[in-house]
């Protein structure tokens, strides 16, 4: 199977490529800057003009390109978020379409966010749910109507909506600094929920979505045990046999610039339904598992 992504380089899309190497595939890497193929990478090809990408060849693209959500939120810096995922996915499709519909890609896997969801307090949130308001839930609405015209193509889409990824990388290398110092805790309330995964789980839910040509439509990429915020919290603390004693009031996260601390504060409660109904398999279901998993090197 060859298999083209974006963001290839990323925390995420390493890992995807890890795992897809191990089921066989070849990795064709678009990026809007082509090197040298790094470990893994069979192919590099251009995505500095989206509209015109080389998409031959492929059996399925997976689109995981996207400006960071972390960092302060300026105007200019939400600009960059919502026009690096939806503008870049509705280009994507466009070179799709332009596309023989017999040489079109099958599959595309394209990426979206629990952000869909808003803030939703302790409310069980499955694929069907609604989604919510705010910034993020609304890139998150548009990211996935855009990915969406490609099944009007003939292709099937999937689209991931990602929650907290657990690794060495990403959202644990910037706190664990701060909870070794033994100076973490819970922000706000600690009530919101968080929906984490492993980042080895979602690389193998991600090649599923590839595969298994059963699975279309939003699919929540979530483990099946949520936590609040306080229970993150203290497990990790526990984990790395610190003390979480300095909590961040709810006021001064409200205080960052461009709604930001909504990024902090929101609570979706993600249950992952349809990766449960195709019989998906988590390593690492329960969040001490998980966590022990990373800093332990695995």
């Amino acid at each position: 199977m060859k298999v083209g992504i974006t963001g290839a380089s990323g925390f995420l899309g390493g890992a995807l490529v890890a795992e897809g190497k191990r089921r066989g595939w070849t990795v064709v890497a678009f990026s809007r800057r082509p090197a040298t193929a790094a470990e893994g990478i069979d192919e590099t090809r251009s995505l500095a003009d989206p509209g015109a990408v080389d998409l031959g060849g492929l059996d399925a693209l997976v689109h995981l390109a996207g400006e960071p959500v972390s960092g302060l939120w300026t105007q200019a810096r939400k600009r960059r978020i919502r026009d690096s995922r939806v503008d870049l996915t509705r280009g994507l499709v466009e070179a799709i379409a332009a596309m023989e519909r017999e040489r079109r890609p099958a599959t595309l896997v394209s990426a979206s966010a629990l952000g869909y969801y808003g803030d939703r307090d302790d409310e069980p949130l499955d694929e069907e749910s609604d989604p919510g308001f705010g910034f993020l839930a609304g890139v998150c609405r548009d990211w996935e109507a855009a990915s969406a015209k490609a099944a009007k193509l003939g292709v099937r889409v999937v689209q991931p909506r990602i929650g907290l990824v657990l690794g060495r990388e990403g959202f644990l290398k910037r706190v664990r600094p701060i909870f070794r110092l033994g100076l973490g805790g819970r922000l706000g309330q600690g009530r919101q929920w968080m929906s984490w995964i492993h980042v080895d789980d979602l690389a193998r839910l991600l090649a599923e979505c590839v595969e298994n040509r059963s699975v279309r439509g939003p699919v929540n990429a979530v483990a099946p045990h949520p936590v609040t915020n306080r229970e993150f919290t203290a497990v990790y603390a526990r984990v790395l046999r610190r003390i979480a004693w300095l909590p961040v009031p709810a006021f001064n996260l409200a205080l960052l610039p461009g709604g930001m601390g909504r990024l902090f504060l929101d609570s979706q409660r993600a249950e992952p339904v349809a990766m449960r109904a195709f019989g998906f398999e988590w390593a690492y279901p329960v969040l001490e598992d998980a966590l022990r998993a990373v800093e332990n090197g695995s």
